[in-house]
């Protein structure tokens, strides 16, 4: 066993086509993703403080305004929420296992 060499080495393969597909849709993503965010302009939101107060110009839509103020509003609530969701989710799991 020690002398020969293993009969895995044998056996092995370096790429089979599982591997290719995978790479290529993962590199695929990659791409897509990079084109994006390259494209995307991240401009469209202009933001100027004065007196500590962020004031919005240029909004496009709604879901922009609903974003910027639970970022900013509301965020200790949204990340307290968060937490206890997720010890929640965990709970959730522990119990589903017993």
């Amino acid at each position: 066993m020690f002398m020969n060499g293993s009969d895995y080495s044998n056996d092995f393969t370096l790429w089979t086509i599982g591997d290719g597909v995978t790479l290529l849709v993962c590199t695929s993503n990659f791409l897509l993703l990079m084109t994006t965010i390259m494209d995307t302009s991240w401009y469209e939101i202009i933001w100027t403080t004065r007196s500590n107060q962020i004031i919005e110009q240029d909004l496009i839509s709604n879901s922009q305004q609903i974003g910027i103020h639970l970022s900013i509003d509301f965020f200790l609530p949204f990340e307290f929420i968060s937490i206890i969701l997720l010890v929640a989710l965990i709970g959730a799991i522990v119990v589903a296992h017993q």
